[in-house]
């Protein structure tokens, strides 16, 4: 018998993930978590303040009081990582924050999976050649969400 995947899926944290106000990738990850055979072993992460999720696999990040003095990126991976210690999971999917990536990969050995929603040129993390390729070679898996954003990244 094949087992089940256990995933963490993480969203970037300024996507709302709420019935009342959510956004684009949000949508689309709830969309397609319903449709997936690891349902139960897969875990949204993201940072939302109202409390209308819009699956019950929710799990909010929390953020204090944004400074220009620090980076909330790497305020949220490290709260990401504390909430994932200890749960043993197979996978962790980033949805369109190449720049996550780069610093999770530093700190947690798992496998990970990107996925770009919009322009990979217009984020850090994948603006350059370089950066692209790095991704090539470091992530496990890339998947693009349109022909045309796939186009953009090679």
């Amino acid at each position: 018998m094949i087992k089940n995947l256990k995933i963490a899926t993480i969203l970037p944290y300024k996507e709302n993930y709420t019935v009342s106000k959510a956004q684009a990738a949000a949508i689309w990850v709830c969309d397609f978590y319903k449709h997936s055979k690891n349902k139960k072993d897969n875990f949204i992460f993201g940072n939302t303040n109202t409390k209308d999720y819009l699956s019950k696999n929710y799990i909010n990040v929390p953020l204090k009081k944004k400074s220009k003095l620090t980076s909330t990126t790497i305020e949220y991976c490290d709260n990401f990582i504390k909430l994932i210690n200890g749960k043993d999971f197979d996978i962790v999917e980033i949805h369109n924050r190449p720049l996550v990536f780069s610093y999770l990969k530093k700190k947690i050995d798992k496998k990970f999976i990107l996925y770009f929603h919009n322009d990979p040129i217009s984020m850090k993390g994948s603006k350059t050649v370089s950066e692209r390729i790095n991704l090539l070679n470091n992530v496990d898996k890339i998947i693009f969400v349109s022909k045309w954003t796939q186009n953009r990244f090679f």
